[in-house]
């Protein structure tokens, strides 16, 4: 077996971690022995401005290139002949990638992301889940692929989950507004996109709770900033429920069985990521057995991603192949099968005619077999 490069590898990379979900990549990639072509996100021009001054500085453009640009420019990428594409983003664009991919056969790794459920086991320390939840639901402002997008939690335990998830965003952030450690929604279009969710979800009936523990004002401030709010009562009609939230806003759902989790769990679109509290081991094997995601963590979020030496990738429309490590290495490599004919076994002589009792006996020996 000889693992070659597969030549040119063209990275897509978005907004919400422009450096690290470029160069995480990368690195499988250049290990392999390809070279590459980076198209950052046109959302953070300052960031993929840097990025490619710093790549030119170390490396010429013949073997990693960063390509600057709006949309259209991002067409023309993907339409390039490369040996391999990574898309990392949103699902609705995966499918413009994947068509622009056909056209040249190209092979692809896409991250994407969709509705990562937490399940919050009865036999789960209800603070220590809450604490580990609002602390990656609040990192990045929830814009991440693999933040928490709602919680399963017994229907007896809701409230007190409610309530020590406002205790952890308060131990946190004592102030949100112009905090530097609480971060703005990237844009004015996205920060629309999810104040309508809040506002669809409260049309709705839903028990909205804004978690702002200095009582701020957010409605003149410097940033885009949303406060984390907590959706109790939601129900399957509510836009916060269907779209990927991508944003620090966390349904909180209440179940009184756990094969009811498992069946809304199934009943929805594959999730990048699945994260499950409890003490209960064989809890948590039903609940692993009988579901599919890209990935797990249990009794944290987001901890198997740092994990190296697992790989990391989605299923169905949470994405496809993955990356990391080895599987990074694996990924971005074709492993070429050499075989070098034996001269002490003339095999090639059973393969030519006529046929006789010697192919007879071979085949009746392989069908016993």
């Amino acid at each position: 077996m000889i693992y070659q490069p597969k030549g040119v590898v063209g990275i897509l990379s978005p907004w919400n971690f422009p450096y690290q979900l470029a160069l995480a990549p990368l690195a499988g990639i250049l290990a392999a022995g390809n070279r590459a072509m980076i198209k950052p996100s046109e959302v953070t021009p300052a960031a993929s401005a840097l990025m490619a001054e710093l790549i030119a500085r170390t490396f010429e453009e013949t073997e990693i290139a960063v390509v600057q640009g709006g949309p259209a420019t991002g067409t023309a990428f993907t339409s390039l002949a490369f040996d391999h594409l990574i898309f990392a983003g949103g699902t609705a664009i995966a499918h413009h990638v994947m068509r622009a991919a056909a056209e040249n056969l190209t092979p692809l790794t896409l991250e994407l992301g969709g509705k990562s459920p937490v399940v919050v086991g009865r036999s789960a320390d209800l603070a220590d889940a809450a604490r580990r939840v609002m602390t990656v639901k609040t990192l990045n402002a929830g814009q991440i692929c693999l933040a928490p997008d709602h919680v399963y939690v017994p229907e007896e335990s809701v409230e007190a989950f409610a309530e020590h998830a406002v205790a952890a965003v308060g131990a946190m952030y004592p102030t949100l507004k112009e905090n530097p450690d609480y971060t703005s929604i990237v844009n004015v279009r996205h920060h629309a996109r999810v104040q309508g969710l809040i506002d669809d979800a409260r049309a709705k009936g839903a028990h909205v709770m804004e978690i702002n523990p200095a009582a701020e004002n957010f409605s003149q401030q410097s940033a885009h900033r949303i406060a984390p709010t907590l959706i109790l009562d939601p129900t399957d009609d509510m836009r916060v429920l269907q779209e990927e939230i991508f944003g620090p806003v966390l349904p909180l759902i209440a179940y009184r069985d756990i094969a009811e989790v498992v069946d809304r769990i199934n009943a929805g679109t594959r999730p990048l990521a699945l994260y499950y509290f409890s003490q209960d081991r064989e809890e948590e094997r039903r609940v692993l057995d009988n579901t599919t995601s890209g990935g797990v963590t249990v009794n944290d979020c987001m901890s198997h991603v740092t994990a190296e030496g697992l790989p990391f990738g989605g299923v169905g429309r949470s994405g496809m192949g993955a990356y990391r490590g080895k599987f990074g290495f694996l990924a971005f490599s074709h492993p070429r099968a050499v075989y070098h004919q034996s001269k002490l076994v003339e095999a090639e002589y059973m393969m030519r005619p006529p046929y006789g009792d010697a192919m007879r006996g071979f085949l009746a020996a392989m069908i016993c077999k």
